[in-house]
């Protein structure tokens, strides 16, 4: 069994959910995106971005999975999927974002979020060009680079795309 819950987010996570957020980031991203922009990631604009994030999800307004893991109701990870956002999207399903505290990687929570939002739907997501570590992760999932690129202003970062089929595809 299984040392963590999953379930989604309510509005009592949203300060918890933020400095996971926050500090995910900057221990993932670290030599990947510029240290001054993780830097200067603000705790408040994230507690912003997740009140609004799990009110939407409350009211049901969201219109994708949101799922947190949390150990003695303290987060370790947390995910996103939903319909495909982007215009020419390959695949109908997106995985928005997966991040899971450093200390809990290897230790099978991302690939329970993963199962729990995406199950075994035809996906795909942007992974952050040069994170072999994401990138040999979400191989393991049945996901692959498929050559797209795309420039990410605000990070100052190339992410890349990753695809699944669904298993009957």
């Amino acid at each position: 069994m299984p040392d963590w819950t999953i379930r989604p987010p309510e509005p009592g996570d949203v300060e918890s959910l933020a400095v996971l957020h926050v500090a995910v980031w900057r221990y993932a991203y670290r030599g990947l995106i510029e240290q001054p922009l993780l830097d200067g990631m603000d705790l408040s604009r994230s507690v912003r971005r997740w009140d609004k994030t799990i009110t939407s999800l409350s009211a049901g307004q969201l219109g994708h999975t949101v799922l947190a893991a949390f150990v003695d109701e303290e987060p370790v990870g947390i995910v996103e999927a939903g319909p495909a956002a982007d215009d020419e999207a390959p695949r109908s399903t997106e995985l928005l974002s997966l991040n899971v505290a450093g200390k809990w990687h290897g230790r099978g929570v991302a690939q329970a979020l993963t199962a729990e939002a995406v199950g075994d739907a035809d996906a795909y997501l942007w992974v952050l060009r040069g994170n072999e570590r994401a990138i040999g992760f979400y191989r393991k999932l049945g996901f692959e680079l498929d050559g797209t690129e795309r420039y990410d202003d605000v990070w100052r970062c190339f992410d890349q795309r990753m695809q699944r089929p669904a298993p009957d595809a």
